[in-house]
């Protein structure tokens, strides 16, 4: 199992050597918080849930967003963008069917899709769930719906 501490720890190693800083440079200057993810609020919507694990608002000094998402058989979230950031989203368990502007794919556990800045996009399920984990290039992530027959003309 991953805990959130866990996580934070590989992705902040990850960030560091990716941006060419040493893991122990960036290790040092990180001073994090952890709460257990039981403990994290679900943030309930009519198709499953959302539950943030980082953001500017867990720690003002976040550059990422972070975020577990379930989504229930049989369900969509609704078509939305990104006005502020990129999107990566990559299946954790089960399937969806991710429209991304005109193109669909099939995404099952273990797939990884980059959701581009303002590109309409959404999930649905067929006869399972899915689980995904989320994450964002700013700790500030903007969500705004889009009208589906808006986005058709």
């Amino acid at each position: 199992m991953i805990t959130r501490r866990k996580f934070i720890a590989t992705s902040a190693a990850t960030t560091a050597l990716l941006s060419g800083a040493g893991v122990a440079s960036a290790a040092e200057e990180m001073k994090l918080s952890f709460a257990a993810y039981e403990k994290i609020p679900a943030i309930k919507f009519p198709w499953g849930w959302i539950r943030w694990v980082m953001n500017a608002e867990i720690d003002p000094k976040a550059e990422i967003t972070v975020g577990i998402v379930y989504i229930e058989a049989h369900q969509a979230n609704q078509l939305h963008v990104h006005p502020n950031s990129q999107e990566a989203l990559h299946v954790l368990s089960g399937a969806c069917e991710h429209q991304l502007g005109d193109r669909r794919d099939k995404l099952q556990a273990g797939d990884t899709l980059l959701i581009p800045k303002d590109v309409p996009h959404m999930a649905r399920t067929q006869d399972s769930p899915c689980l995904t984990m989320v994450t964002y290039n700013t700790g500030k992530r903007i969500m705004v719906p889009v009208n589906p027959d808006a986005a058709a003309k």
